[in-house]
């Protein structure tokens, strides 16, 4: 399709005099995203407004150029939605839960057997399509959840956290279903507050805060954001004092505190550089342990908040 999957114009929703998401501008095409923010960011609010589930306070909302409006129930079609809650009917067998999604959308029923068998077994879950939801571990019920959202084969799917309460097999079996899709010329919009989900199926990512935009881009260029606030490296050993005072001398570091257990932080905005120095301390004996939190996607959803604070 030659129009954008998404696109939000100044998007705005409040609930009484609680602001949701507040003047939200994204245009996204195809591929898959993340859509990050801890709890009460407006991810939720975000996916029932794309949804039509709830409407703009102010703003407008487009799915491929329709717009998402009251009474405009066609531009649904293109949409498959994995809610974040659970709301399956318990006492079903997975594949009649999928049938009755099929029957709904318009099948008949041979068609809808069809058509639910194969969206189960896209997700793995076609040996299990006789086993009750009840039954089912929690990460089976997220698989059934994603595949309900697939049923119908949509151009845009919508997940709202679908890593939640998984194992390490459905996680993985979970993945690489979502990247599959997002690289088929469709759109995949995944909410989680967990950044390293996101990390570990895309590097596109819109980050989310108290319902404003507070990021949008690749990981990559996110970090480029923040190069101007120093990285922390930790390191513990016996008698490091004069290795930080050759650090300090060589303006490799610009600060650094005690921790515990002879261990110290160093604050730097040469990370690599210092890296490599440190290393060749480890190598001798001198450094027991070297740890760096720039490693972990938690940093920059961080830093990012106190630069915006």
């Amino acid at each position: 399709m030659s129009a954008p999957a998404i696109q939000c114009d100044n998007l705005s929703r409040w609930y009484g005099e609680v602001q949701g998401l507040a003047g939200l501008t994204i245009t996204l095409d195809h591929g898959v995203f993340g859509l990050l923010g801890p709890n009460g960011s407006g991810k939720s609010t975000l996916m029932r407004l794309l949804t039509g589930q709830i409407h703009a306070s102010r703003g407008s909302i487009k799915i491929y150029g329709e717009a998402v409006v009251p009474g405009n129930h066609h531009v649904l079609r293109h949409i498959g939605y994995a809610v974040g809650e659970d709301v399956h009917f318990e006492n079903e067998r997975a594949v009649d839960f999928m049938k009755m999604l099929a029957v709904l959308g318009g099948d008949s029923g041979a068609a809808a057997t069809t058509r639910a068998m194969k969206a189960l077994d896209y997700m793995g879950m076609a040996d299990k399509a006789s086993v009750r939801l009840r039954e089912m571990s929690k990460g089976m019920r997220q698989r059934v959840k994603v595949a309900q959202a697939l049923l119908f084969e949509p151009d845009l799917l919508l997940l709202d956290e679908p890593l939640n309460g998984m194992d390490p097999i459905n996680r993985r079996h979970t993945i690489d279903c979502v990247r599959e899709w997002g690289e088929s010329g469709r759109t995949v919009l995944l909410a989680s507050h967990v950044l390293h989900e996101v990390e570990s199926v895309t590097d596109r990512l819109i980050m989310l805060h108290h319902g404003r935009l507070l990021a949008e881009g690749r990981l990559s260029d996110i970090r480029q954001l923040v190069d101007r606030k120093p990285r922390r490296a930790t390191i513990k050993g016996d008698n490091l004092r004069q290795l930080i005072a050759e650090l300090l001398s060589d303006e490799l570091i610009t600060g650094f505190s005690q921790g515990i257990d002879n261990s110290f932080h160093l604050d730097t905005f040469e990370l690599p550089l210092l890296l490599e120095k440190l290393s060749v301390y480890g190598r001798n004996g001198t450094i027991e342990t070297l740890e760096t939190d720039d490693q972990e996607l938690e940093l920059v959803y961080s830093l990012l908040l106190s630069d915006n604070a």
